[in-house]
C-alpha cells in the first residue's frame, strides 16, 4: 500500500471524488463529469455500500498509511488531543453533536446560508464538540479518585 503507483491512484481517486462532489454545487465543475460516469455512480445512497463508496474508503486508507507514521508515534498537539478525547467520549459527543447540528441548521435557514455563516457554524460546532469532550474527560477523572476509605 506504500507503493508510489497505489498512492498516486488513491490520490487521483480522492481528487476525482472531490470534483464530483463540487459538481453538485458549483456549475463550473459540471462539465468535468461525463454522462457515462454519471450513469455509473448515480444514484448514491448512504445506506448502501456501492463499489464507488468502498473504493473511496480504501483510497483514503491507502493515503493514511502513507502519511501516518508506522510506529504510531504522533505529535501530541492540541488537535491530536482533541481528536483523542472526542474518540474517548464518542457516544456522548455524537449525541450532543446531533442537537448542535440541528441548531446550526436552524441558524443557517433563519439567519444566513452564505459561506461565511457556514464556516462560522462549522467552526463553532467543532469547538463545541471538543469542549464537551474535554469536559467529559475532566469529569471522568474526578470520578476516578475513588471513595475515601477512612
Amino acid at each position: 500500500m506504500r507503493h508510489r503507483a497505489a498512492i498516486s491512484l488513491a490520490a487521483a481517486y480522492v481528487l476525482f471524488s472531490l470534483i464530483v462532489v463540487l459538481s453538485w454545487r458549483v456549475d463550473a465543475f459540471k462539465w468535468l463529469i461525463p454522462q457515462t460516469i454519471e450513469g455509473w455512480i448515480y444514484p448514491i445512497y448512504k445506506s448502501h455500500l456501492d463499489p464507488v463508496r468502498l473504493i473511496h474508503f480504501l483510497a483514503i486508507v491507502v493515503l493514511l498509511t502513507r502519511f501516518v507514521p508506522p510506529d504510531g508515534h504522533r505529535p501530541s498537539g492540541f488537535w491530536q488531543k482533541a481528536l483523542i478525547r472526542c474518540g474517548e467520549n464518542s457516544l456522548s459527543v455524537f449525541c450532543l453533536s446531533v442537537l448542535v447540528s440541528f441548531i446550526g441548521f436552524v441558524l443557517l435557514n433563519r439567519v444566513s446560508d452564505g459561506l461565511p455563516m457556514q464556516a462560522a457554524v462549522s467552526v463553532l460546532g467543532i469547538a463545541f464538540m471538543v469542549a464537551i469532550a474535554n469536559l467529559l474527560t475532566w469529569e471522568a477523572k474526578l470520578d476516578r479518585r475513588g471513595p475515601s476509605l477512612l
